[in-house]
């Protein structure tokens, strides 16, 4: 069987998720199996997920999808290469992956992508000396790393292609396989239509729950438009029952009430708050909000934005004050340095339940089937690793209504 591992957000899980899966098997057959490694609780830019993961696992599994794993908090909530790095990983470490997709919004690019990615690997050698030298210019990370790339390459057309979220964690998937062994993989279109991003969705979402209780029905006209129904059920139930629905609105302001957040020696020493961000937080949270300039945005977004520099831009501060309310420190990034620790399975169909069987005997890592398997892991980082995933889980459940669900108690999904 072809087998296509993809990483995924599905933050929410929208039309144009639904057309990739459908592409995959145009491409490869419609026998062939997809697996999804996808982000737990929290995302890459270090905002919560809108739905809880089981939720979002069962969509996409109705939706295509044959079998979902869990990439480790460690990893789903961190930088582009670590992020990309930690979802190859555990694909390869399945044993039964053989190809893998991403998507991109340059996906007729597809070899230049693979050529930076090949430069972009060299960071420890001539390419990083060329990145310090900009970043010592006054360069902010991401200019100096683009300038960089043009210069290494002798093509600047190249730098382009870190211009684009996608495509940046495009170039990573590829540098990633280049370290950990070679896939072929497929570049994909975004089926992004205008309106129907995943970050447009969720303002949608918090623009109608923010107008307080009342009548739903614009939004679920909006989101039946462009979801798939199951994920615009999933959506409207949480909105209707209150509860399980975590917008970054709403968790925001929730996570500068965390310890760290007054202890200013301690947030010093967290994960991602060098430089002076520490010091510029600890101090921002205790003045007076930004003013709102006229704008929509949230105080915690004014916030955010007022923080922002080149070199701490706004997903690089979310994701450190996110690291503070887990309590992750600087000393603990060797945590993601041997990759992942497991396998976490969510969910299957049919046909994944063949997958899984493959899997469970050919996988190099031990597979959780539920959380009470973290208690068998005898490798002292891939246990750090679990009581992480179990931490900011139930982080997530608590500011989603949720506080009563523990993760020990949740099944493994099986759609038919």
């Amino acid at each position: 069987m072809e087998t296509c591992g993809l990483t995924a957000e599905y933050n929410p899980f929208h039309k144009g998720h639904a057309r990739q899966l459908r592409m995959i098997r145009e491409l490869l057959g419609q026998d062939a199996g997809i697996l999804v490694c996808l982000s737990g609780p929290f995302c890459q830019r270090g905002v919560p997920a809108l739905l809880d993961k089981g939720v979002r696992a069962g969509i996409a599994l109705r939706e295509g999808a044959d079998l979902v794993l869990e990439l480790p908090a460690a990893f789903a909530a961190s930088s582009a290469e670590r992020f990309a790095q930690g979802a190859v990983d555990s694909l390869l470490a399945t044993g039964v992956v053989r190809r893998i997709a991403y998507g991109t919004e340059d996906p007729g690019r597809h070899s230049q992508i693979k050529r930076a990615a090949a430069i972009l690997a060299d960071e420890p050698g001539t390419l990083g000396r060329v990145i310090r030298d900009g970043i010592a210019s006054g360069m902010g990370f991401a200019a100096a790393r683009e300038a960089a790339l043009a210069q290494c390459s002798g093509d600047p057309s190249l730098a382009g292609l870190l211009r684009n979220s996608n495509t940046i964690l495009a170039v990573e998937y590829e540098k990633a396989l280049l370290r950990s062994g070679p896939l072929p993989t497929l570049a994909l279109p975004l089926f992004d239509k205008a309106g129907t991003s995943a970050t447009l969705i969720r303002g949608r979402i918090w623009h109608a729950l923010s107008k307080g209780p009342g009548d739903f029905h614009p939004l679920l006209v909006y989101l039946a438009r462009i979801l798939p129904p199951p994920s615009a059920a999933a959506i409207m139930e949480a909105v209707t029952a209150g509860r399980g629905l975590l917008p970054e609105e709403v968790m925001g302001p929730a996570l500068l009430r965390s310890p760290a957040f007054f202890d200013r020696e301690k947030l010093e020493k967290m994960e991602g708050m060098q430089g002076g961000l520490a010091g510029r937080l600890f101090k921002s949270i205790r003045s007076d909000p930004p003013s709102a300039s006229g704008d929509d945005k949230t105080p915690y977004e004014r916030l955010i934005n007022q923080l922002a520099t080149r070199a701490h831009p706004a997903t690089r501060i979310r994701r450190a004050i996110l690291a503070a309310a887990l309590g992750i420190e600087a000393a603990d990034r060797a945590l993601t340095s041997d990759g992942p620790g497991y396998i976490r399975v969510l969910g299957f169909n049919r046909r994944g339940r063949r997958l899984l069987s493959f899997m469970r005997k050919e996988a190099r890592l031990p597979v959780i089937m539920n959380a009470s398997g973290f208690r068998q892991l005898k490798d002292p980082s891939a246990a750090k690793q679990a009581a992480l995933d179990l931490q900011a889980q139930a982080l997530w459940n608590y500011h989603a209504g949720l506080a009563c669900h523990s993760e020990f108690e949740r099944q493994i999904l099986m759609v038919r």
